[in-house]
């Protein structure tokens, strides 16, 4: 296991030399040897002395403090990286890889020095320099009371609707075939519709021309307003099965690894309000099963929604057994505040055509009160004529395309042209 992510030793280094006060945020979060490559340590280490001394923080004056260490090409390298939001979250990320990388080393030493010194002697060093990494490394606990919290309510959207909570996580389950996909979009669409947002969806089992006609067939069929698709186009952004997802956190031996490209899309989404992601399998590096992994990853979108007051809606597939439920870890359900399912059409008690009810599962949010039910009957589907005249909703019936050549990592950063 590596412990280090040279992409996020680049961003804040890029950060810092794009705005010098950034670097008050972090100089005591991280230390110039908390940076794994040699340059990037040194780099750090001068942009501190310049910082002390009042100077700029730019190319001339750290090439100044280099001289003959100086490295143009890793120093282009560093300014071509685009600057992150949030620079203190990326900090304590980097901080913790870096403890881990120094823990490493540190226990290497004492198992190779086994033969030569005493238990005892070995042991006391141990528990010595535990202590050491406890005091760089763990943050102290900000303590509150009711004096210093300030009063606010819960913001949604969509409130009057189908309420989607802000800076929070929220899942739509279905099982397959039910309509996800199509509610997701029209939840993004009634959004900018009503607010002006910038929405950001990644609908990665549908081709973009696919996700335009819906699009398209929603805002003619559905939605009760007078603007056009190119009204909407101005706010929402997406990407679909064109783009291979990529897993935002892998497990290599039970050890996790988060993937430099979501601090990359976080970067990107930075003035996005609402993010849908389609479906949460294809984002996911775990086992399905595992409670732990599923709520580590869960955590990250949790963190990202809370500390960038988004909302980020997740959707998933429920189980295709007959006693239904999401699929894999319950984690999943556990580490979000508010569930939504959507049902399958009852043959008992039938819907208009295109309707589907959708009922809430968890609710920790308050929504079923402020809605005054528990489930919803919405149209999902819009309803079009047929050549024999009779109405019908057309469901899933979206032209299949063939298989096109997936964009490469390197192109992903260049996504949505924003």
């Amino acid at each position: 296991m590596n412990y280090y992510n040279l992409d996020i030793e680049k961003a804040i280094l890029s950060t810092i030399l794009f705005d010098n006060t950034t670097i008050d945020k972090i100089e005591a979060i991280l230390k110039y040897d908390d940076f794994y490559h040699p340059f990037h340590q040194k780099i750090y280490k001068v942009m501190l002395s310049l910082k002390e001394k009042e100077l700029p923080i730019d190319e001339v004056f750290i090439q100044e403090q280099l001289k003959n260490e100086f490295d143009e090409s890793l120093f282009i390298e560093i300014m071509t990286t685009t600057p992150v939001s949030m620079l203190d979250v990326y900090s304590k990320d980097l901080k913790k890889l870096a403890t881990k990388r120094k823990l490493e080393l540190f226990l290497n030493k004492k198992k190779a020095e086994l033969i030569d010194k005493d238990d005892i002697e070995i042991l006391n060093e141990l528990e010595q320099e535990i202590k050491n990494f406890q005091n760089n490394s763990i943050d102290k606990f900000t303590l509150n009371d009711f004096n210093n919290v300030e009063n606010k309510e819960i913001e949604f959207l969509l409130k009057d609707s189908l309420p989607i909570p802000k800076k929070a996580v929220t899942l739509l389950s279905a099982r397959g075939g039910a309509g996800k996909s199509w509610l997701a979009l029209q939840i993004a669409l009634k959004v900018i519709n009503q607010t002006n947002k910038k929405i950001f969806a990644w609908l990665s089992e549908d081709p973009l021309f696919a996700t335009k006609k819906r699009a398209e067939l929603i805002i003619d069929k559905i939605l009760n307003t007078n603007q056009k698709l190119s009204f909407f186009a101005k706010y929402f952004k997406y990407l679909g099965s064109e783009t291979r997802p990529f897993h935002i956190v892998e497990y290599n031996y039970k050890q996790k690894q988060i993937n430099s490209m979501f601090y990359k899309l976080k970067n990107t989404l930075k003035d996005f309000e609402l993010i849908i992601i389609d479906p949460l399998i294809a984002f996911y590096g775990g086992d399905e099963n595992n409670n732990s992994q599923a709520r580590e990853f869960m955590n990250l979108l949790t963190e990202w929604a809370d500390k960038e007051d988004k909302a980020i809606l997740v959707i998933h597939h429920n189980n295709k057994s007959v006693e239904g439920g999401i699929r894999g870890a319950s984690a999943f359900v556990d580490a979000v505040r508010l569930h939504y399912e959507l049902l399958s059409p009852d043959k008992e008690n039938p819907l208009p055509n295109g309707y589907r009810t959708i009922k809430i599962q968890k609710d920790n949010w308050g929504v079923e009160r402020i809605i005054g039910k528990k489930e919803i009957d919405i149209q999902v589907f819009p309803s079009i004529h047929n050549n024999t005249g009779r109405v019908v909703d057309i469901d899933n019936s979206v032209p299949v395309i063939e298989e096109k050549d997936f964009v490469s990592d390197d192109e992903k950063i260049s996504w949505l042209n924003l």
